[in-house]
């Protein structure tokens, strides 16, 4: 079986993924060949040039020694000095130290649309079917993307895939990547992450059924008579295991390469062992939505803190906000009591402070190896980076039962047939915590509610907005954490009014709102900001929106 990926106008040409070697069991039932569009982040350049094994062929990888927390900080006022581009401002920020001003220079409004656009991506799949195709080939009708930097480079990825089945409805994948400590992880996952869930996915069309079962539950399944009769292995409980077994392959594979080189290390290899550690040191949050138009199904899959929210709409008009994800991190009152139980005689070192050991704020992520090697392992690779002149992160105290951190990701399901009442899903909104720390899920539902009635319009308050677009939160879970107040809470309309600029892209419009809604002066001084102070004023943001027939 081959995987072929079709390059796009503006994309450097991606490489062919021959996966030949594999036996046919992989292949898909109805079409040996996949078919890859892809889009994706364009990838960084690098700043040196190294030998890669297979694990990192091809992938661009940056020298960060961030690390993903820092001290507490509270910024206190903007002082604008002038308006007009090239005028000064000032930002204050509370320090440990206490406070201090920093002063940048305002960008032009034309500059201010240049970064919130030149990133714009987006396409429809229904444009490149095939003559006579099914109309429900593609359920997805049109994609859009977007990201702005604050992380010099920006540390977020993402990536779109449709894999068309011959002669059959095809398989969509979207992911979202929000890398800390550099971007070395989620660069790679960027191109390895969606061909290993196609392979895993074709094994499960194929009949291969991912089985966590352990011990005697195991045997007892294989000697059941049922599984080997008139059973599908395509079942939403199969594809869900499926997921997760393939995001728990990959980054095992991430994680444990280094060790196994560990041992060969020299003077002459060390800079080609410290490019291969590099995305298991670094760590990537990864959130993927499947959508599977054969069988009317959409899956997401996440690992770490980003966020997927549905909108779903009802034959009167009315919205319902579906928030698919929760943020697993260490605040989240069901992420800390799953450490604890994991590890026993712990409870007070697991999470510290809503962070794993103290370090690290999400407890679920691609590489972070850090947390998951032995202490004795993480030590002699710190070494190797000291060696050459980098600085490693290191074991945190009272490291005794890694792994401390997960890969594994929560898989949600939704039927595409049909809601509640005859609602009808409508739009996935997928975005990194850039995204989710300034607007909530239920703001980002009557965003996209609202966009696909008129893009452009006067400036409307936000309790304006929650009334005109009647909006409930009720579906078939609970919320997700973490719990959000109302679109028109006190709190909530505090805030700018929203801005409905015109945006033909509707990542770019609720990036556009998230940086300070219509608040045009505000957005320019939140741009205009570079360095340390940009990632204190905001995170990387990157954001995909998927429409729905």
């Amino acid at each position: 079986m081959s995987l072929h990926r079709i390059p796009q106008r503006g994309l450097a040409p991606p490489r062919r993924l021959e996966l030949a070697s594999r036996p046919r069991a992989f292949a898909l039932a109805r079409s040996p060949t996949l078919t890859l569009r892809s889009y994706a982040t364009s990838p960084a350049r690098s700043p040196t040039t190294v030998r890669r094994n297979a694990i990192v062929a091809g992938v661009l990888l940056t020298a960060s020694a961030a690390l993903y927390y820092y001290e507490n900080r509270w910024i206190t006022s903007g002082h604008p000095l002038g308006v007009d581009a090239g005028r000064e401002f000032s930002i204050s920020i509370r320090h440990s130290s206490g406070p201090k001003e920093y002063f940048f220079k305002r960008k032009s409004d034309a500059e201010v649309e240049r970064i919130l656009t030149e990133h714009e991506s987006g396409d429809s799949p229904r444009a490149h079917a095939q003559a006579g195709a099914d109309a429900h080939a593609h359920r997805v009708v049109r994609w859009d993307s977007n990201w702005v930097a604050s992380n010099e480079p920006c540390e977020d990825r993402w990536r779109v895939d449709n894999i068309a089945r011959t002669g059959g409805r095809d398989l969509f994948l979207s992911t979202i990547l929000d890398g800390h400590a550099g971007s070395a992880t989620s660069e790679l996952l960027r191109t390895t992450l969606h061909p290993t869930l196609a392979v895993a996915l074709a094994g499960l069309e194929a009949g291969i059924v991912p089985d966590n079962a352990r011990g005697w539950a195991r045997w007892a399944g294989w000697l059941n008579p049922l599984k080997w009769v008139g059973q599908t292995a395509w079942t939403p409980e199969n594809v869900a295991k499926t997921l997760q077994q393939a995001f728990l392959q990959l980054d095992a594979n991430i994680v444990v390469t280094p060790i196994a080189r560990l041992d060969d290390v020299t003077p002459e290899n060390r800079e080609e062992f410290v490019a291969l550690t590099r995305a298991a040191d670094a760590g990537a949050c990864a959130i993927t939505a499947l959508v599977d138009a054969a069988h009317g199904a959409l899956y997401v899959a996440s690992t770490g803190d980003c966020r997927a929210v549905a909108g779903w709409q009802a034959p009167d008009g009315s919205w319902r906000c579906d928030v698919l994800t929760a943020d697993q991190m260490g605040e989240n009152p069901g992420e800390v009591e799953r450490m604890k139980r994991e590890h026993p005689g712990e409870e007070d070192t697991v999470i510290v402070n809503g962070r794993v050991q103290g370090g690290l704020q999400p407890t679920r992520a691609f590489g972070d190896a850090i947390y998951k090697w032995t202490r004795e392992q993480g030590l002699a690779i710190a070494e190797i980076f000291k060696a050459e002149g980098l600085r490693p992160r290191v074991p945190r105290p009272n490291h005794n039962t890694p792994p401390y951190v997960t890969a594994r990701p929560e898989v949600t399901y939704r039927s595409l047939d049909g809601g509640p009442g005859g609602e009808k899903l409508r739009f996935v909104v997928m975005a990194t915590d850039g995204l989710w720390d300034r607007i909530t899920s239920e703001e980002a539902t009557l965003l996209v509610a609202s966009y696909l009635k008129h893009r452009t319009a006067d400036p409307i308050s936000r309790t304006n907005l929650a009334a005109v677009v009647p909006l409930s939160t009720a579906g078939p879970d609970a919320h997700p954490y973490p719990t959000e107040p109302a679109p028109d809470s006190a709190e909530r309309v505090a805030h700018p009014p929203w801005a409905f600029e015109g945006d033909a892209n509707a990542a770019t419009h609720l990036i556009r709102n998230s940086l300070a809604g219509a608040a045009a002066d505000k957005r320019a001084e939140l741009l205009s900001v570079h360095g340390k102070v940009a990632r204190w004023l905001r995170d990387d943001v990157t954001t995909t929106v998927l429409f729905f027939d």
